[in-house]
């Protein structure tokens, strides 16, 4: 009776324990990771302080944010694979609080520091990358674990709303720097100083290893073994090169709406700002449907999800297209499929590198990937200076056939996810 008593405690403390890192990763995404994504009602409130400042000048600001989101996390991969999750994270906060203190004491016009400031929060969303890794402790589950915190990193497009709400810029965002070094607190006590967080988990329920049931490595992947094990056998891979080449190239219009979306809504008659704060609302809220995605990958395979996500992103430049007389109501539709494009986008991208690569080089993986995106990214800014001096639609135009070029990998992606699910149902038959 003793032993089972044990053993139950112990699947307990263990049940507790993954569950607890999973609302570490979740809170610390939602608060740090993808802040500078809310930067409509930073970029009104800038206006609102300065009229004089020009949109380029402000879209400088965002995508020095944006860029260090994306290629920031590059280093924070390799960081994490090689320093631990522990190290990487809090250095990622550090900067959050170093990007929010700089941005609560610039002046509108001091363009270095509000760019310095942007840079360094937008390194943030190293943090989730640490933290994704969780997913391995739920091994039924992964996929949904990975797309709720996709769904985290949306959710943390709201926090430049709230700090705004109160117009007093300076104190907003030096509570954010506070709240930001409460993170880097809690980070540190409670993230594995290596890159597994099996290691954890067993240290908190204090029973051998061979007792606990959870190996010190995640266990074999099931999925994609034809991308190969070592890491150069990966980066080779197929499946990785048009994983990558399809996050690029989508990547733009992404980061080109959130710098653009200001502008535009502006030519079409909000003047107020009121349309950009509800666009990021509807970016934040869309996160409730973060873990369907997940378990929609599950059920009709990455492939399928990676062309719903990119063809919801094409119709929402669809709708930007419709003329000024066509009211701002209907841009609000935009925005939702823009929002859900986007989460699913980031969602499949990171949940395709956990389950169809495995987690031993989920870092270095994800973080090339994102620095090649974020190279490609800086195209933003001429798109941005087009937009401004010849009208948007050019603009508009380009990106759906952009994301439209990337479907026929997607296909490709479903047909191969297809035949190997059949030859797995095929290969469990022969052997019953």
């Amino acid at each position: 009776m003793r032993a089972v008593t044990s053993s139950g405690v112990r699947t307990g403390a263990r049940a507790f324990g993954r569950w607890r890192l999973f609302a570490l990763a979740f809170i610390a995404t939602s608060l740090s990771a993808g802040a500078v994504y809310g930067w409509p009602p930073l970029r009104h409130l800038l206006r609102a302080e300065n009229a004089t400042l020009s949109e380029r000048r402000l879209g400088r600001h965002f995508v020095a944010g944006s860029w260090s989101v994306q290629g920031g996390r590059f280093l924070a991969g390799w960081s994490r694979d090689r320093c631990g999750a522990r190290f990487t994270a809090c250095a990622c906060l550090m900067m959050v609080v170093l990007g929010a203190s700089a941005v609560a004491t610039a002046r509108p016009t001091d363009d270095a520091m509000l760019t310095m400031g942007m840079f360094a929060m937008g390194l943030g969303s190293g943090t989730q990358l640490c933290v994704q890794p969780v997913a391995a402790l739920f091994p039924e589950c992964s996929s949904t674990i990975m797309s709720a915190l996709s769904g985290a990193f949306q959710i943390s497009g709201l926090v430049f709303l709230a700090l705004t709400a109160g117009e007093d810029r300076e104190v907003g965002f030096y509570a954010y720097a506070g709240v930001a070094g409460a993170l880097l607190v809690a980070c540190w006590c409670m993230l594995p100083n290596g890159s597994s967080y099996h290691e954890v988990v067993k240290a908190e329920d204090g029973a051998p290893a061979h007792e606990t049931g959870m190996p010190h490595k995640p266990p074999p992947r099931k999925e994609g073994l034809e991308n190969g094990h070592t890491l150069w056998e990966q980066l080779r891979s197929a499946e990785y090169i048009g994983l990558v080449c399809w996050f690029c190239v989508v990547v733009l219009p992404l980061q080109f709406y959130i710098s653009a979306i200001g502008y535009q809504l502006e030519l079409k008659g909000d003047d107020t700002g009121e349309y950009s704060d509800i666009f990021a609302v509807a970016y934040g809220s869309v996160a409730i449907f973060a873990a369907y995605g997940g378990r929609v990958a599950d059920k009709i395979g990455f492939g399928w999800c990676q062309a719903l996500s990119t063809a919801s992103t094409a119709l929402s430049y669809v709708v930007l297209l419709l003329p000024a007389s066509a009211g701002l109501g209907v841009q609000v539709f935009g925005m939702a499929l823009y929002s859900l494009g986007r989460l699913f986008v980031f969602a499949m991208y990171f949940s395709n590198v956990g389950r169809r690569f495995g987690f031993e080089h989920f870092g270095t993986l994800c973080g090339i990937g994102l620095l090649k995106s974020a190279i490609w990214s800086l195209l933003q800014y001429p798109l941005l200076s087009w937009a401004v001096d010849k009208g948007p639609h050019g603009a508009n135009a380009l990106c759906i056939a952009l994301l439209c070029a990337t479907l026929p990998y997607t296909w490709w992606l479903g047909v191969r996810e297809h035949a190997e699910r059949r030859r797995q149902i095929v290969s469990q038959a022969t052997t019953a």
